[in-house]
């Protein structure tokens, strides 16, 4: 399997903690009660909860975009060193935006979001001729 496959993988498993971050949070902070209940009432959560959730859902509206780069790249056998590379910076840079949207830090959130983009993009020239 190609490391541009392999970070596709990583990528997802990633989407996969970002998703129970937020819900860890919510149980943690209204009981398990209120877990188990229906949840019709929502107690005043603290911030982070809310970046979470919206680190979450940053992260479900760019994998389409980077699944389809890299099955796109991989099925016309185009598939190299550069994509490689610009695969593992895109995943670096979307696991330091999430850390960073949590933590609250803008300037370097903005930052890895515009590595992660530069990277995409990368992946996606790799089908120019």
């Amino acid at each position: 399997m190609t490391t541009d496959l392999w970070m596709l993988v990583l990528f997802t498993l990633w989407g996969l903690v970002l998703i129970y971050i937020p819900s860890g949070g919510r149980l943690r902070a209204a009981g398990v009660a209120w877990g188990l209940g229906n949840r019709e009432h929502h107690p005043e959560f603290p911030a982070w909860i809310g970046r979470a959730q919206r680190a979450a859902a940053n992260h479900a509206e760019n994998w389409p975009l980077f699944a389809a780069a890299v099955v796109v790249v991989h099925l016309a056998g185009r598939a190299d060193d550069v994509s490689a590379l610009a695969c593992q910076v895109f995943l670096g840079a979307r696991v330091a935006h999430a850390v960073f949207y949590l933590a609250g830090l803008i300037g370097v959130r903005t930052l890895a979001y515009y590595v992660a983009i530069a990277a995409l993009l990368t992946v996606y020239s790799r089908l120019l001729p």
